[in-house]
């Protein structure tokens, strides 16, 4: 009985083992190269304009192509199966035996760039699941691009300048949005940005194990990632702070742009830059850069539902009437500790002493010229616990029961406690600030007396060293 239970076991693992050895020795012998470029000669015979090149078509050895392009330390064998790129008479063919679309390839021939280069993929293999890289099947860090975001590879070699009105449309269009659309103000580039994003050098050649895929929807793919966490950040990454109001267009557009930002740079012999005139440096492109995606125009407060916090209006009037540049200066260079503010400073953010001035003008550019009539706390005597039972009353739903802040600010924050001057201070609780959520708490306000300011503000001195 077990005699024959085993010959069966036997006869059957015999007839899988053949099963796959003819599998494999037909897959070798009949690869899918072969049947394209079998098919390709066909066509190229066909379609032959002249006896010449008929010739020549009729000649043509099957084999393995490959492209060696030392400079670019790459081996492409795309051709393998490609063959009709740069043949004109391939135009109206099927993939992947038709001529290369556009007139790219007039000034980019594929023996001196190759493919990959420009469309990703697996250069060294000559099968479509792992030259493509795509699919559960395969697991290659860069797979082919989309035609819709192949523009970023444009980037590698030229400046949004000169691709804007040369076929690089939309990478340039994506870089514009970056830029003007304040995404540096939480993500450093090159050593300059902010600090609540991801510093993002490198994030276009980032391997795909690098991105959370949990929550995408589409291809497990890092453009596929970029172009749902545009669209819905915090639908990818449930801790994310980014603000989305963005188009579909200007989302394809953007990660385009991100795509592009590869750690490998392009031997420069490679590189054709424009003339463009670079980066404004006016303190409002400056503001807008770094500035705009959290405060806005400035001019009014803004309190974000999501995250339970407020933008202070610093380009509101009545702020301006109270402040100085040296502490609008200060706040920019050192940020404020506990909040999403960045130290703006050379030494943590990366903009320079004149590009924080440039800011300041901008931000001071509708400073009243009459400033505010200072409280003057002098002839007062203040009691810390009055000060901290009116708190109680008065200031704890907008700016917390310890001073953490809320709808108002965290005045507990270092900065403020080093900065903001007693006199500043209660000058703001007597006048309030018009446009935000701050109101008046003097005679023409809610009424306190200026004993009573005077209580309270002190308090507020205490609330660094409370627990």
């Amino acid at each position: 009985m077990h005699g024959r239970y085993y010959s069966w076991m036997i006869f059957i693992s015999a007839v899988v083992l053949i099963v796959f050895i003819v599998m494999f020795v037909r897959g070798e012998m009949s690869p899918q190269w072969k049947s394209h470029q079998l098919k390709y000669r066909d066509l190229a015979i066909e379609n032959s304009r002249d006896a010449e090149s008929k010739k020549a078509a009729m000649s043509m050895d099957i084999e393995l192509r490959q492209l060696y392009l030392g400079g670019l330390k790459r081996v492409d064998r795309c051709t393998t199966c490609h063959l009709g790129v740069e043949n004109p008479a391939m135009e109206k063919m099927p993939l992947p035996l038709k001529s290369h679309s556009g007139p790219y390839l007039k000034d980019h021939p594929s023996a001196k760039f190759g493919c990959t280069v420009c469309h990703n993929g697996q250069g060294r293999a000559v099968d479509m699941n792992n030259a493509h890289g795509l699919g559960h099947e395969v697991h290659w860090d860069l797979p082919i691009l989309p035609l819709k975001f192949i523009q970023s590879s444009c980037a590698s070699c030229h400046d949004p300048d000169m691709l804007k009105d040369n076929g690089g449309g939309n990478v340039a269009k994506g870089e514009l949005l970056f830029r003007e659309r304040g995404c540096k103000g939480c993500h450093k580039l090159e050593g300059v940005g902010g600090v609540i994003g991801k510093p993002l050098d490198g994030v276009g050649s980032q391997p795909v194990a690098y991105f959370p895929m949990r929550n995408i929807q589409g291809e497990k793919t890092v453009y596929a990632w970029m172009k749902e966490h545009f669209d819905d950040p915090r639908n990818v990454v449930a801790t994310s702070e980014m603000k989305s109001d963005f188009t579909d267009e200007e989302t394809d557009a953007l990660t385009t742009y991100v795509l592009s930002l590869h750690l490998d740079e392009i031997p420069k012999k490679y590189r054709r830059l424009g003339k463009g005139q670079g980066i404004p440096d006016t303190g409002e492109y400056l503001y807008k850069m770094y500035c705009g995606a959290c405060h806005a125009s400035g001019a009014d407060s803004v309190y974000d539902e999501v995250f339970k916090r407020t933008i202070p209006a610093i380009r509101n009037p009545s702020f301006l009437k109270a402040v100085d540049r040296k502490y609008l200066k200060t706040i920019i260079e050192q940020g404020r500790a506990g909040t999403q503010m960045t130290a703006w400073k050379s030494a943590a953010a990366g903009l320079t002493d004149a590009q924080i001035e440039n800011i300041v003008d901008y931000i001071s550019q509708d400073k009243p010229a009459t400033p505010s009539v200072m409280f003057g706390c002098g002839p007062y005597k203040p009691n810390v616990q009055n000060g901290q039972d009116l708190f109680r009353v008065r200031c704890v739903s907008c700016h917390g029961n310890k001073g953490q802040g809320g709808v108002g600010l965290n005045l507990r924050n270092p900065v403020v406690q080093k900065e903001a001057s007693v006199e500043f201070l209660a000058t703001t609780l007597r006048d309030g600030r018009e446009g935000t959520h701050m109101a008046s708490f003097g005679p023409d306000g809610a009424g306190l007396s200026d004993e009573n300011i005077a209580d309270i503000v002190a308090y507020v001195k205490t609330l660094s060293t409370n627990k």
